[in-house]
C-alpha cells in the first residue's frame, strides 16, 4: 500500500512550482483527471510576450513565431505527459522552449517569408529592329535621320528599319516600305537600308553610312538632274565652296579660328552656311565658335558641314539676327536656329570669349544641294 503524501504550499506533486514568472505548471495527481503523470505546457508571460511580439506578414494568418510555439506546445502535451519521471520531464521542457525561443528569434532577424517576398518584375520585351549588333546599327542610323534629315522626305526603308525610325520619331506618314523590291524604292527622297546593288543603282548618292559588314545600314538618294551629270555638279560646287571660304576669311566682320578657318579653305562647309554668314556680317560682326554636323561615313568634300555656332552681339542683337535667320526661305531656310549658351572648361573652343556666353547656332538639313552658287541649283 502506498503511503500518504503530503504537499506543502508551494509544490504540486513533490516538485517545487514557482508562482510568479513561470515557465511550466503541474497539472493534478488526481486519478480522476485521466492519465497520470506530468503534463506540460507553454504558459508565462515570457512565452506570450515572444508570441505577441513575433511579427505577422499577413492579416489573419498566424506568424512564424506563433506556429512554431503552438507545435512545440502541442507536442509537449502529447509526449511529456507519458514519461514517469518528473524531473526528467521538467528538464525535456525547458530545452524545448529554449529550442523555440531560439527559433522564433532567428526567424525575426531575419525578416524573409515566403509570402511576403516581392515578385520578380518582368524584364522589358526588346522589340525586333533592337536586337543584336543590327539593331544598335540600326538605332544609330534612325537617330541621325530624325535628326538630321528633312521633314519633307520620303523614306524608304525595310520593315525593320521602318520600325526603327518610327521610334524614333519619324512619323509614318513618311516612311514608305519597300522590301526587296528595287524599284518600289524609285517612289522615296531617301532610303535608308542595308542596300542591294540594284537599290545604289536607284540611289547612287551615299549621303551617310553606319556599321560595318553584314550590318552596315546606308543612308542614299536620287542625284538632282540625273546621274549622269551629277559628278560633274559636284566638283563644282565644291570648288564654289572654296572660293566662297576664302572669300570670307578676308572679311573683317567674320572671326575665324585655325581649325574653322581650313575647313572654309578646303571646302567643307555648306554652300547655305557660307551665304547665311555673309548676309548676317551685313548686320554685326561674328565670332566663329566651330562648325559642326557632317555625315558619318561621307568625306567632307562629298558631305560638308551644315551647323555653324557663332558669337557676337548682345542678347538683343541675337534676339534680332534669330528672327532674320528663321524668316528665310528655302532653300536657305534652316533646319534648326536657336540661342544657345556655350558651355565652358577645358574642353571649349578657343574662340569662346567667355563661359556661359550667348551664341546663335544654325542648323541645315541634309544632303546639301549642289549649284547654288554657280546657278546649277534645282531649287
Amino acid at each position: 500500500m502506498t503511503p500518504p503524501r503530503t504537499v506543502a504550499n508551494g509544490m504540486q506533486s513533490g516538485i517545487p512550482v514557482d508562482t510568479g514568472r513561470v515557465v511550466c505548471s503541474a497539472v493534478t495527481d488526481d486519478p480522476a483527471g485521466g492519465t497520470s503523470g506530468i503534463g506540460m505546457e507553454l504558459a508565462g508571460s515570457q512565452a506570450k510576450a515572444a508570441i505577441r511580439a513575433a511579427p505577422r506578414t499577413l492579416p489573419g494568418a498566424p506568424s512564424w513565431g506563433r506556429v512554431l510555439a503552438t507545435t512545440v506546445s502541442l507536442w509537449t502535451g502529447r509526449r511529456v505527459a507519458r514519461l514517469r519521471h518528473p524531473r526528467l520531464a521538467l528538464f525535456l521542457a525547458i530545452c524545448l522552449a529554449v529550442a523555440a525561443a531560439a527559433v522564433v528569434s532567428v526567424v525575426q532577424f531575419t525578416g524573409t517569408s515566403p509570402r511576403t517576398a516581392s515578385p520578380a518584375r518582368p524584364h522589358p520585351v526588346r522589340p525586333a529592329w533592337a536586337l543584336g549588333a543590327a539593331g544598335a546599327v540600326r538605332a544609330q542610323a534612325a537617330a541621325w535621320v530624325a535628326g538630321q534629315m528633312s521633314s519633307a522626305e520620303t523614306v524608304g526603308c525595310d520593315p525593320l528599319m521602318c520600325a526603327a525610325l518610327n521610334a524614333h520619331g519619324v512619323a509614318a506618314s513618311r516612311l514608305l516600305p519597300v522590301g526587296t523590291d528595287a524599284s518600289a524604292a524609285a517612289g522615296a527622297g531617301v532610303l535608308v537600308a542595308s542596300l542591294s546593288a540594284d537599290d545604289q543603282q536607284v540611289a547612287p548618292v551615299l549621303l551617310a553610312s553606319f556599321g560595318s559588314g553584314a550590318s552596315v545600314v546606308e543612308v542614299r538618294t536620287a542625284p538632282p538632274g540625273g546621274s549622269a551629270a551629277y559628278p560633274r555638279a559636284v566638283q563644282a560646287d565644291l570648288a564654289a565652296r572654296r572660293s566662297a571660304g576664302t572669300q570670307l576669311l578676308h572679311s573683317r566682320r567674320i572671326g575665324v579660328g585655325a581649325g574653322a578657318a581650313g575647313q572654309l579653305q578646303a571646302g567643307e562647309v555648306d554652300t547655305r552656311l557660307l551665304i547665311m554668314l555673309a548676309m548676317l556680317a551685313s548686320q554685326h560682326p561674328w565670332q566663329v565658335v566651330a562648325f559642326g554636323g557632317g555625315s558619318p561615313g561621307v568625306p567632307l568634300t562629298q558631305a560638308p558641314f551644315r551647323q555653324v555656332t557663332i558669337t557676337g552681339p548682345n542678347a538683343g542683337g541675337l534676339a534680332a539676327s534669330l528672327a532674320l535667320v528663321r524668316a528665310q526661305r528655302a532653300p536657305y531656310q534652316p533646319a534648326q536656329a536657336a540661342i544657345v549658351r556655350l558651355p565652358g572648361g577645358p574642353a571649349a573652343p578657343r574662340s569662346q570669349l567667355a563661359q556661359g556666353q550667348l551664341a546663335l547656332r544654325i542648323d541645315f538639313a541634309a544632303p546639301s544641294p549642289p549649284g547654288l552658287l554657280t546657278g546649277g541649283a534645282s531649287g
